[in-house]
């Protein structure tokens, strides 16, 4: 079990072992996305349409406005992109349902798979990496990666008393 010292995310202390773990994470993520852009003729779509299949599988069907606040970007670049993605069948545009002028975007199935598909190709660099590693380096980043995980699940319920 891992302990889980709870921070307002608004106010994370500075530690100087944080500070040097969150650089070197930094560091093979920087190298992962390298090596992702070089190889970027295997990703199944653009940068800026797999952003916008992560900010529609995060957060589900959207209305358009909250989407291009999600992407950083205008309302017509928005409505392009999605115009692309959805001539592609990676999205799909939703009329709601208590309020039909407003229309909503939503991943699709087509869509969940391009994304699967990405992952792969971040998880084969990933797995070229470990794979070059000691059997004891790759047991000692699989119990690290483990206790990473079960920390961040942690720090996503509520804490103990508090209101769903």
């Amino acid at each position: 079990m891992v302990h889980v010292k709870r921070t307002d995310s608004r106010d994370v202390t500075t530690d100087p072992t944080v500070d040097l773990a969150v650089g070197e994470l930094e560091r093979i993520v920087r190298h992962q996305r390298r090596g992702m852009v070089r190889d970027r003729h295997r990703l199944p779509m653009s940068l800026a349409h797999l952003h916008t299949l992560m900010v529609l599988d995060a957060d589900g069907a959207v209305p358009m406005n909250r989407l291009a606040e999600g992407l950083a970007c205008s309302m017509p670049n928005a409505t392009g992109i999605i115009d692309r993605m959805e001539e592609r069948g990676l999205v799909e545009r939703l009329r709601d349902e208590l309020d039909r002028r407003l229309v909503l975007v939503r991943i699709t199935e087509a869509g969940c798979s391009a994304l699967g598909e990405f992952e792969m190709v971040r998880q084969h660099h990933m797995r070229r990496i470990l794979a070059a590693m000691s059997p004891d380096d790759q047991h000692l980043c699989l119990d690290a990666f483990r206790r990473i995980r079960e920390t961040a699940e942690q720090l996503d319920q509520p804490p103990p008393g508090a209101e769903a």
